[in-house]
């Protein structure tokens, strides 16, 4: 291991003193991402500089250089998620996770959420053009479940010329060392070619209509146990296509429509004697939009979009051959029709205002109200106003009102500013009133299909969650040399949504959790990030965020995700030999949760690329140099990737 980290450290100081020889550049302010477009925190096109609203972007460049092919990887990346398993990814913002983060793409809801938790393999990451995160509650934009923030997953538009990207990648890993085995037990198997990685995307257009067509695969093989009894983890097979169109149907009016389709199998070996957990995930969203400008100064857009999930588990008994199928089986589905209006023809102000209409459902083997089949729908309309002056200020301040046929009424307002102080500082702050409705599994899951498990059961009497946040940050930029940010929380949360134990165990002796509202609760804390450029070319970037959560009802302390998280990168971006290289880590403190016992882990990357003439790029990375392998997942130690990617 030593050896490992000595060469990947040495690779990286081999490279460092060729910035030093490049010529003189001028610095970009997209280094720092400054002036990215961000739409995600106000619903509408704006400098990332000149966003009231604290905002993080992701962009398609840094996604391509790593070994990142779902979402799960970028969130690990990015230290968003601190652990995943079989049920999802265990997500951290603000001491809010798993249901009360908002996951879109282009805007648009993604359902399927499994234990709360979403699984971010079924979300690869082959057509994106950066990822926008905003932290605290959006619900006076986006409504229930935006309660501890949103990420949005921005894809590629179609354009007027031919493109093509595309890139090919194998990962493998050493064999699975579990201490655990008799010396005498040990397998020392090893498969060079365990996981293989394909994305496309192609740009064509035909006429005035422009065109995107995004293609993706994955498979990968059985990771044994070292009696190759069982697989630490899963064989897997996923498949993915999308289209979007885009078209001018006159000359102020646009329409442009897509889809995307997902199917991705998952075969998971449990038993010496043959027992085998099969699961399949189906991905489906389609969207059709219209947008136009009737007056001067305003823009008008109406669109439709419905997103489908299903997830089917059948269960293979090695020893009476047989398969149990369609008894564990859940779909959910997400229609929305959302109109929105914008207006600038005021002097220094913005003035937008929205209606949307959703129907919700989920069909679950497991839900006890009116069988297996339940469904909510909603309509909503928010209204939002912004003064503001380019390079000096914004205020901002926003207002939704929702009603769902489930549990009524409920508004949320926001406030927001920002304010350019001199010498590179920028000064940010709001607050808001975020919301979540109980979803279908809080209200009427009744899990009690095994017996090594505790039982589970929904409440449809529950209430609606509240958080009450505020946040104040600071920023300074010195533009191409240094960025550095503090962003400051508080939240007060209201009839919080958590599993209790009732105290009074069933007839087998499991424990019973029921679904309750907490009467009151609050989360405090602060994230930190700062960017450092080195010599032009090189750049070394840290991060640091604290968490401090209380229960005021039950009058203690409550960890509901780690309390200290450590980003550190170094790397280097040489543009014109075309090389580019970093190191970077990831450390979460220990988490001492009932259900989940965590232990700290520090998870360490390297990634290196050189470019062979103007399109081709080749790649290499090690994830998880530190070989940590936690029960909770991920269960591999190093993996490593080769890769080529070729871009017209």
């Amino acid at each position: 291991m030593k050896k490992i980290i000595m060469i990947l450290v040495m690779l990286s100081s081999l490279f460092l003193p060729l910035a030093a020889q490049e010529e003189e550049e001028d610095y970009g302010d997209e280094f720092f991402e400054v002036e990215g477009v961000t739409v995600t925190g106000t619903r509408g096109e704006k400098r990332l500089a000149d966003s009231p609203v604290v905002t993080e972007l992701i962009s398609g460049e840094e996604i391509e250089n790593s070994s990142a092919v779902t979402l799960s990887d970028v969130l690990e990346d990015y230290g968003l998620m601190f652990t995943g398993n079989a049920m999802g990814d265990y997500i951290q913002m603000q001491g809010m996770g798993e249901d009360r983060v908002l996951f879109l793409i282009d805007g648009r809801r993604v359902v399927g959420r499994i234990s709360s938790r979403l699984k971010g393999e079924t979300l690869p990451l082959g057509n994106v053009e950066r990822i926008e995160i905003v932290r605290g509650p959006q619900s006076a934009l986006y409504g229930s479940d935006g309660i501890g923030g949103v990420i949005n997953i921005i894809t590629k538009k179609p354009e007027d010329k031919v493109t093509l990207s595309t890139a090919v990648s194998n990962r493998f890993l050493l064999p699975y060392n579990d201490p655990d085995t008799p010396v005498e037990a040990k397998r020392k198997d090893f498969s060079p070619f365990r996981e293989q990685n394909l994305s496309a995307s192609l740009g064509f257009p035909i006429g005035p209509l422009r065109n995107s067509l995004s293609i993706e695969g994955s498979r990968s093989d059985f990771y044994y146990n070292e009696t190759k009894s069982v697989s630490v983890l899963p064989k897997i097979l996923r498949g993915k296509a999308g289209l979007d169109l885009i078209f001018p149907l006159g000359d102020a009016v646009e329409m442009k429509l897509g889809g995307s389709f997902l199917a991705m199998r998952s075969d998971e070996q449990v038993s010496a004697r043959g027992g085998l957990n099969r699961l399949d995930y189906i991905r489906a969203d389609g969207y059709i939009e219209a947008g136009f400008s009737p007056l001067a100064d305003s823009y008008f857009s109406l669109r439709f979009y419905d997103n489908f999930y299903q997830r089917d588990k059948d269960t293979y008994n090695g020893i009476m051959k047989t398969w149990t199928t369609g008894a564990n089986h859940e779909n959910e589905n997400y229609a929305a029709l959302e109109a929105l209006g914008e207006y600038a023809g005021f002097d220094n102000w913005l003035l937008s205002a929205g209606l949307e209409g959703a129907y919700a459902s989920m069909d679950k083997y497991n839900l006890r109200n009116n069988g297996t089949f339940v469904a909510v729908d909603k309509e909503a309309f928010f209204i939002q106003g912004e003064r503001y002056k380019d390079g000096l200020y914004s205020i901002l301040g926003g207002l939704r009102v929702e009603r769902s046929s489930q549990f009524g009424f409920a508004a949320a307002p926001k406030f927001s500013a920002m304010y350019h102080l001199p010498a590179g500082f920028r000064v940010l702050g709001g607050a808001g009133l975020g919301y979540r409705a109980p979803d279908f599994s809080d209200l009427y899951l009744v899990k009690d299909d095994n017996p090594n498990h505790p039982v589970v059961q929904g409440n449809d009497q529950l209430k609606p969650e509240y958080a009450l946040a505020f946040n104040l940050a600071l920023e300074y930029s010195k533009t191409g040399l240094f960025f550095g940010q503090i962003n400051t929380y508080y939240s007060e949360m209201f009839n919080e949504i958590a599993n209790v134990d009732t105290g009074v165990p069933d007839l087998l002796g499991r424990a019973v959790y029921n679904t309750k509202n907490i009467a009151r609760s609050y989360r405090a804390g602060f994230d930190s990030e700062g960017r450092l450029t080195i010599l032009k070319q090189g750049y070394v970037s840290a991060g640091y965020s604290w968490l401090y959560a209380y229960d005021r009802t039950e009058d203690t302390e409550f960890y509901p995700q780690p309390a200290h998280t450590v980003k550190l990168k170094a790397g280097i971006d040489l543009k014109k030999p075309g090389i580019s290289s970093y190191l970077q880590g990831r450390f979460f403190s220990a988490l001492r949760d009932p259900d989940v016992q965590y232990d700290p882990r520090f998870i360490l990357d390297f990634y290196f690329s050189v470019g062979i003439g103007r399109h081709v790029t080749v790649y290499t990375a090690v994830d998880n140099i530190t070989g940590l392998i936690d029960p909770l997942g991920p269960y591999t130690a190093q993996s490593f990737t080769l890769g080529i990617r070729y871009v017209l």
